[in-house]
């Protein structure tokens, strides 16, 4: 997986059973400046999410096994920011209500290419609003005061060399988690946490970690990405 992003590049989850369409689909979405991840059916989406970030979804309906719309509410469940739309040929309506009760976005095939770009800008845009908000509203709550203490906690725990596997695991999720911290588009809090979480297991352990290509420490990267996100540092004083 590429680690290199335009600022505001989202990743979008592309779920039909017909190729044309998924090739439709990732080649209007690729235009827009985007990446689209295709699946073939919903279990095969189900097996991208521990790999993929996503922040769309475009779901056809009519699915082999699980249907779209069923993979639509275990998602909205699952990440209450990701935008969904159902693109199907289906004339039910009961499943275009549904789609309403979900916050999903209906659109009916044949589509406008514009519908599409619709969604994708809906996302970027809500996402700087979230963006302007956190900025806006800085949170009183208790904060420990990490940085003063971080340097002293391989000697609080007094942890052996930990196995390169684990430390491969470890380099690998923060470099996950710090890249999309990096857009204003794919921002989120479970990044945030998993960083932070990943930062202080690594000062727990000892793990030497790789620098960025600007030769930043990742806890440098780290609380860089927060002041320039509006939320508070941990490394630095």
């Amino acid at each position: 997986m590429a680690e290199q992003h335009a600022p505001d590049q989202l990743h979008a989850l592309v779920v039909d059973d017909d190729p044309a369409m998924r090739e439709l689909l990732v080649t209007i979405i690729h235009r827009e400046g985007h990446l689209a991840v295709p699946a073939e059916s919903a279990e095969a989406a189900l097996e991208l999410l521990p790999v993929w970030t996503f922040q769309v979804a475009f779901l056809d309906h009519n699915l082999p096994g699980m249907e779209g719309l069923l993979l639509g509410e275990y998602l909205r469940k699952s990440n209450p920011d990701l935008l969904i739309a159902l693109v199907t040929g289906t004339d039910d309506a009961r499943v275009e209500r549904r789609t309403r009760e979900l916050s999903v976005t209906f659109i009916a095939k044949p589509f406008d290419n514009a519908e599409i770009h619709r969604v994708l800008e809906t996302y970027v845009e809500r996402a700087r609003d979230r963006a302007a908000l956190r900025e806006a509203a800085q949170g009183d709550d208790f904060e420990p005061p990490i940085a003063r203490f971080a340097e002293d906690l391989p000697d609080s725990f007094g942890i052996p060399t930990v196995p390169g596997r684990i430390t491969d695991r470890l380099v690998s999720t923060l470099k996950r988690s710090l890249t999309n911290l990096r857009s204003v588009s794919r921002y989120n809090e479970r990044d945030r946490v998993v960083a932070l979480s990943g930062l202080l297991t690594a000062r727990v352990l000892g793990v030497d970690l790789p620098r960025t290509s600007g030769g930043l420490t990742l806890f440098e990267e780290y609380d860089r990405l927060m002041q320039s996100h509006g939320r508070r540092t941990e490394f630095v004083e």
